[in-house]
C-alpha cells in the first residue's frame, strides 16, 4: 500500500514539473514592459526625439546635433566638421571639438568650459583665459571686445591671432557657474594681413556664427 501511494506522489510530482517545464518553454517570462510618456525632446536641427529605454530618458539627438549634457549645452556642429578625438588631452577645458579639411591642414572648431569661482566674475574669467598670440598677451579689460547679440544670448567677441595665414577668433558666453567659449581657428585665410579684413565674413567664422544660433543652453 506503502509503495502505491508512493508512487501515486512521484507520478504526480513528475506530472506537475513537466506541465511547468512545457509552460515555461511555451510561455516565457517576459518582464512588463514600460510605458513611457509620448512627450517629445526638441533638438538644436528642429528634429525631435522621444523618451526609450527601461528608464524612460530621452533618446540622443543624432549628429550633427552636439549634445554634453554635464554643461548643459547642446547645437548643431556646422557642415563639413566631424569630431576631433585626438584634441582631447590634458586641457581639463576642453569639452567639444571639431576639425574640417582645409588647402593647408584643418580648420578646427572648439568649445571650452571655464568654472567662475566664488567671488569671481564672469569678466574676470574671460581676462584671466585670454591670450593674444603670437606674444602672448593678457587683455587688461574687455573694452577691445565686441558685442554680440546671437539668437537672443549676448556673446563677447576677439581676434585671438593672425598669423602666416591663420585667423583664430573666439566667442564668449558667460553663465551662473561657468563662461562657455566657443573658438574657431581657420586656415589658408589669403588675406590675413589686411588691416581691412572682416574676420565675421569668412566662411568658417560664420559657420561658428551659424553654431551659435543653434546653441542650447541652461545656466
Amino acid at each position: 500500500m506503502k509503495q502505491l501511494l508512493a508512487g501515486v506522489v512521484l507520478i504526480f510530482v513528475v506530472g506537475v514539473g513537466a506541465f511547468l517545464y512545457r509552460n515555461a518553454v511555451e510561455r516565457p517570462y517576459t518582464p512588463e514592459a514600460t510605458a513611457c510618456t509620448l512627450d517629445a525632446k526638441v533638438c538644436p536641427d528642429g528634429s525631435a526625439v522621444g523618451r526609450t529605454g527601461p528608464s524612460c530618458s530621452f533618446a540622443p539627438c543624432a549628429f550633427p546635433n552636439a549634445e554634453i549634457p554635464d554643461k548643459n549645452v547642446s547645437f548643431v556642429v556646422p557642415q563639413g566638421y566631424t569630431p576631433d578625438a585626438q584634441a582631447y588631452g590634458a586641457d581639463a577645458s576642453l569639452i567639444a571639438a571639431f576639425k574640417k579639411p582645409a588647402p593647408a591642414g584643418s580648420h578646427f572648431l572648439v568649445v571650452r568650459s571655464y568654472p567662475i569661482a566664488e567671488g569671481e566674475t564672469g569678466e574676470e574669467v574671460i581676462l584671466a583665459h585670454t591670450r593674444y598670440q603670437p606674444q602672448d598677451m593678457q587683455p587688461t579689460s574687455l573694452d577691445t571686445f565686441g558685442s554680440v547679440l546671437v539668437n537672443g544670448k549676448t556673446f563677447r567677441s576677439t581676434i585671438i591671432e593672425r598669423f602666416e595665414g591663420q585667423v583664430h577668433s573666439a566667442y564668449y558666453l558667460a553663465r551662473a557657474n561657468d563662461v562657455l567659449v566657443f573658438e574657431i581657428t581657420e586656415q589658408s585665410v589669403s588675406n590675413w594681413m589686411d588691416a581691412n579684413l572682416v574676420a565675421e565674413n569668412l566662411p568658417e567664422h560664420k559657420a561658428l556664427l551659424s553654431l551659435l544660433g543653434t546653441l542650447q543652453v541652461g545656466e
